[in-house]
């Protein structure tokens, strides 16, 4: 198979009329997928405008639910078609090529190959993958597509200097219907906290800032995200706004990677942005974030089925060197979860237990749908994001015996061996972090203070979003590398 799956078209027989009606049902329940997605994400600006916070929240939970609507509508439609050649492998080969043709001309072809893969994995339960009936290696590039550019570039008038008026004209070309509350000192700030940012790089030369077209909407909030060209040094520019009484404001200006890295991380619920060329976007923001995966970045933008697909392909290359082995997680054992990691991939496996220890008194129904509560919520930046998995396949080297027998004696009934494969049923996955009470433990006194701090921060955020965590055990808490 072809990263395109172009070539494949050329080994197989020419797709059925039946095949062809199915694939053209699938477009189609994309179709109507992306158009919903499209429109949800386009009421941003005015939410943000009249300040209406909870049809925002409204917005970002309806928006989740769009892909299972639109994947199951698609399932239905493909079993309406195909009737008794549903589970026929051969057509499905051939369709996939079809889908493929159609598919590549798309700017946002990897999303339309995802929907494809969820259709498929749906209809089959496919353990592991299917090389011939699913896309497995990323897409190619898409061809160059009409339409207007991503960003913006304005270039310092005094060639070493970012005066109020650039910055004035970047905020100018925003059209809100509401003013800024205070352009001018606004402006000045921002232009004032650039120079002295830039004055403490050693690059020097023509400054130049590219600023991303569209708007980054999350909660009460609205981001505008950029880069500072100085030279060959690029830096980030993300200006966070805020809807206040008497107009727009300007919050922050943030200019490092590890800040650009927060606004976008793993704790936050998905912006709402409007994205035509999805790839040419994570392409953008992986020149300012260059440690951040690029499922993360897919997350960020609110296509979390395809960021799950990014970071599979991720993990199963980084599965092929022969040293790599699983680990049993750091930390104290959870009384519901059995949790393994990789040591040199930043991530957790949860997989749910068979039985659960004493005080816990749940089900495991009960323990998916606080996942799915997590999922739907506004993470408030102190909930971990995590991807659900089905039906993953693992080659049993990577298990050195003392972890599967744990995995094995905890949680038959996800996790099973099948000669060199180890399946796991469900499971899923995390950003590894450390746990607060192993922080703690190792840090020195100055660190140890701002963990506590944080940890009280934390606390103090989830009860102002209305959640309330059942223990609030230090090893039930982690710290990021940022420090959160």
């Amino acid at each position: 198979m072809t990263a395109t799956g172009a070539e494949t078209t050329l080994n197989l027989p020419p797709c059925p009329e039946i095949g062809n009606r199915a694939v053209e049902a699938i477009h189609a329940a994309y179709d109507r997928y992306h158009k919903g997605f499209e429109e949800i994400t386009r009421r941003a600006q005015d939410r943000f405008e009249r300040r209406d916070w909870l049809g925002a929240q409204a917005d970002a939970t309806e928006r989740l639910a769009l892909y299972r609507i639109h994947v199951d509508g698609a399932v239905a439609d493909v079993h309406d078609i195909l009737q008794d050649a549903v589970m026929e492998r051969t057509l499905w080969a051939a369709m996939r090529a079809r889908h493929a043709l159609a598919a590549l001309r798309r700017p946002d072809a990897e999303l339309a190959q995802t929907f494809f893969n969820s259709v498929t994995r749906r209809v089959f339960s496919t353990v592991g993958v299917d090389a011939a009936i699913e896309y497995v290696e990323p897409s190619a590039p898409p061809a160059e597509t009409a339409g207007p550019p991503l960003y913006d570039r304005e270039a310092a008038e005094t060639a070493d200097r970012v005066d109020p008026a650039l910055v004035r004209r970047i905020l100018g070309r925003f059209a809100w219907s509401v003013p800024y509350a205070s352009l001018e000192r606004d402006a000045e700030i921002v232009a004032r906290l650039i120079r002295q940012t830039l004055d403490r790089m050693p690059a020097r030369g023509p400054i130049e800032l590219e600023v991303v077209r569209s708007v980054f909407y999350r909660n009460k909030g609205a981001y505008l995200v950029g880069r500072v060209r100085r030279g060959g040094m690029i830096l980030p520019l993300v200006i966070p706004l805020l809807r206040a009484e008497r107009g727009i404001v300007v919050d922050a200006v943030l200019l490092t990677p590890n800040e650009a890295s927060v606004v976008f991380g793993f704790s936050w619920s998905y912006f709402r942005v409007d994205v035509p060329r999805p790839r040419e976007l994570v392409d953008f923001l992986s020149s300012i974030m260059p440690f951040k995966r690029i499922d993360e970045l897919y997350n960020g933008i609110g296509y979390n089925k395809h960021g799950k697909t990014e970071l599979f392909r991720h993990l199963m290359a980084h599965l092929r060197y022969p040293d790599v082995r699983f680990a049993v997680a750091e930390g104290d054992e959870g009384m519901v979860m059995a949790v393994f990691t990789l040591p040199a991939f930043n991530l957790v496996f949860k997989v749910i237990k068979d039985r659960f220890g004493a005080p816990k008194n749940t089900t495991r129904q009960a323990v998916m749908d606080k996942y799915h509560f997590v999922f739907v919520r506004d993470r408030v930046g102190r909930l971990a994001d995590a991807q659900e998995f089905e039906h993953l396949e693992f080659p049993r080297r990577c298990f050195p015996e003392d972890l599967l027998g744990y995995l094995l004696s905890e949680a038959a009934k996800t996790v099973r061996v099948e000669g060199e494969r180890v399946i796991v049923r469900h499971v899923y996955t995390e950003r590894r972090v450390t746990p607060l009470n192993l922080f703690l433990r190792d840090a020195g006194p100055p660190a140890a203070r701002e963990a506590v701090i944080e940890y009280g921060n934390a606390i103090k955020d989830l009860a102002a979003a209305d959640i309330f965590t059942g223990d609030m055990l230090l090893k039930n808490f982690g710290v990021t590398r940022n420090g959160r």
